[in-house]
């Protein structure tokens, strides 16, 4: 008897044992590399979910302002920022140490940041021109009304297109490069999947650090939220919130110190690569280089997906919330269930990545996109032809719900599969087409997507009179259906290639 109870046990204990392998593959050897690049993963993360919060909430809840904002915005201020930042970043590839180039970027968004906390906000009565002014402008040229907050909230403006910046910057450019050279082809498979399980408790961290912050207020009248929070009170804990990002960065750049000079065992090459390829010729490589391209056309189907979905849900939460402090606090929740997701799909993530393919792998971000989009655009037309409740719930509540279940599984599926996937898929690449050819995509790429999504909504606000983003939603919805086509078709023309 005690010999089975024995035999029993141990068999059981080993099956412990390689499920843990399987859902955390990461051997003891390598726990101090792991952590220290997740942790640097997670102090990025955190920081851009708070500075995604913070720029959404200057620009779209700001009473003088509006989501529709947003498509002019990134037509005329974060793509051209976008350019110079690649121009720049592939001028310094060619001239300085890349761990100097990180220090430089890390180090420039952390001084913007204390101007815009310590000198820009708090003067921005004085820098900004008057609401009057603002007013006589868009009564004079009414089809351009959502154009005029970008002058008249410029402060604003500057700091949601440095926050853009960021998210692309630092988190899809610079992190993923650096653990592309950290992290060897064999071995991707096993840590990319895990770096999400600790990674993206920046997402859940941040997003209880925003509510604990901004405080949603418990005072609420019949369908009329009204907030207890003074706006000197909301001004203070907003240059409080960024100057904790200012001290993220700091531990950002001693993270990185202390991988490249004490832990990294891989011999790495991180001097001065005088390349042959300017930063006109890495766009033109995109489209000349078939992999590249598709990769390219990756980018460019999320980012013009979730932006048109996005910007049409923002417009609709700023109504729900009724002020700064409750959409922020949305926001920040929001923020933190996407944590969660992220995490639980990343433990299926280290299944999958070790069990299915590629192509398998790849394919579960458009199709959760897809399906929630779908039902996004099911709620927009309910609500589009005049029905006030559905199912005894408001047709608003409903389309604010459907979006936050869009964002949640977008944003989880794109977090652990979309950007492992497209990141392995940089692999196949020599060493030049890695780094220009991977920040023309990334960063530039990216950015060109979702100015071009804005570029559509800005035209059909214009030419629309009396227009907003729920008025111009259903001819986008027939654009949507296209860009999912082609981002389909591009996994299978890549999986093709892989093989």
């Amino acid at each position: 008897m005690y010999l089975i109870v024995m035999l029993v046990f141990t068999t059981f204990w080993h099956r412990i044992k390689r499920s843990s392998k399987i859902l955390f593959p990461i051997k003891r050897s390598e726990f101090s590399l792991f952590f220290s690049i997740s942790s640097l993963m997670l102090l990025i993360l955190f920081n851009t979910s708070i500075l995604k919060t913070l720029k959404d909430t200057l620009i779209i809840a700001d009473k003088n302002s509006g989501a529709e904002v947003v498509n002019f915005l990134k037509i005329f201020v974060v793509v051209p920022l976008s350019f110079i930042f690649v121009f720049l970043y592939s001028k310094a590839c060619n001239s300085i140490d890349n761990r100097f180039i990180f220090y430089i970027v890390i180090g420039f968004f952390t001084v913007f940041l204390l101007t815009f906390a310590l000198f820009l906000y708090p003067n921005r009565e004085f820098l900004h021109p008057s609401l009057e002014k603002i007013n006589y402008l868009k009564s004079m040229y009414p089809r351009l009304k959502w154009i005029m907050p970008i002058y008249g909230l410029w402060t604003y403006s500057l700091f949601y297109s440095f926050a853009d910046l960021w998210c692309s910057m630092c988190l899809s450019l610079l992190f993923w490069q650096f653990a592309n050279q950290i992290i060897s082809k064999e071995d991707s498979k096993r840590f990319y999947g895990s770096f999400a399980i600790i990674g993206y408790l920046g997402l859940i961290i941040a997003g209880y650090v925003v509510k604990s912050i901004f405080k949603m207020t418990n005072a609420v009248k019949l369908k009329n939220v009204t907030s207890i929070v003074s706006e000197n009170a909301f001004d203070t804990r907003l240059i409080k919130i960024i100057l904790i990002t200012c001290a993220c960065n700091c531990l950002i750049i001693s993270i990185y110190y202390f991988i490249t000079h004490h832990l990294s065992k891989k011999a790495i090459s991180f001097g001065v690569k005088k390349s042959k390829t300017s930063l006109l010729n890495s766009f033109k490589i995109i489209f000349k280089q078939k992999q590249l391209m598709y990769i390219m056309f990756l980018v460019f189907c999320y980012n013009f997906s979730i932006n048109v979905i996005e910007v049409t849900w923002k417009s609709q939460l700023k109504k729900f919330a009724g002020n700064k402090s409750n959409y922020i606090f949305y926001v920040g929740t929001i923020n933190q269930v996407v944590g969660y997701a992220t995490i639980f799909l990343g433990f299926i993530s280290n299944i999958m990545f070790q069990r299915c393919s590629w192509f398998t792998c790849a394919m579960l971000t458009p199709i959760l996109a897809c399906f929630t989009s779908l039902l996004f655009l099911s709620s927009i037309a309910i609500k589009y032809v005049g029905w006030k409740t559905i199912l005894g719930f408001s047709s608003l509540g409903v389309c604010v719900f459907v979006g936050i279940v869009h964002n949640v599984l977008s944003k989880s599926g794109k977090y652990v599969f979309f950007d492992q996937t497209k990141e392995m898929s940089y692999m196949h690449l020599d060493q030049d087409s890695k780094t220009k050819g991977k920040a023309a995509v990334d960063v530039a790429g990216s950015r060109l997507s979702k100015s071009l999504s804005g570029q559509i909504q800005a035209i059909l606000l214009i030419i629309i009179p009396n227009s907003s983003q729920i008025k111009i939603f259903p001819y986008l919805g027939a654009l949507l259906m296209l860009i999912f086509a082609l981002w389909f078709w591009s996994l299978k023309k890549l999986d093709k290639m892989h093989k």
